[in-house]
């Protein structure tokens, strides 16, 4: 039980200060038993650093939706004239990135707090089990 405490807090540790978790792929396992049990598989992607370094995964904060929200949103500024049609046309591509930045860091918050609390219960659980 001491090793899932560990693994967790390793985690949030990492989220918390780099958005994101790298660990070896003997822990693959493990990783993917707390995404699964803390219920956030929907909200990171796992995946190889690089080809190079097989060994070597990552959990990131999944982008998958966070685009097209993006797009949406800067037309609605477009649409609602919070913005000119020239500056849409100039600035288009960087209000989107920064959007997605914005809903990434969102995202990775969502997931620490997750996380977080995921720990209090599994902590809670080695508690009365003692």
């Amino acid at each position: 039980m001491s090793g899932l405490v560990t693994l967790v807090e390793r985690m949030i540790k990492a989220f918390r200060n780099f958005g994101s978790f790298f660990f070896e792929s003997s822990e693959l396992q493990r990783v993917r038993d707390v995404l699964v049990k803390a219920e956030i598989e929907k909200l990171v992607e796992v995946r190889p650093v690089d080809e190079r370094y097989p060994y070597i995964m990552a959990v990131i904060a999944s982008r998958r939706g966070l685009e097209q929200e993006c797009v949406s949103r800067v037309d609605s500024l477009l649409a609602k004239s919070a913005i000119s049609q020239d500056e849409y046309k100039r600035y288009r591509r960087e209000l989107v990135e920064q959007c997605i930045i914005s809903l990434e860091r969102e995202r990775v918050k969502e997931i620490v707090k997750i996380l977080e609390e995921y720990l209090a219960r599994v902590k809670q659980a080695s508690e009365k089990a003692l």
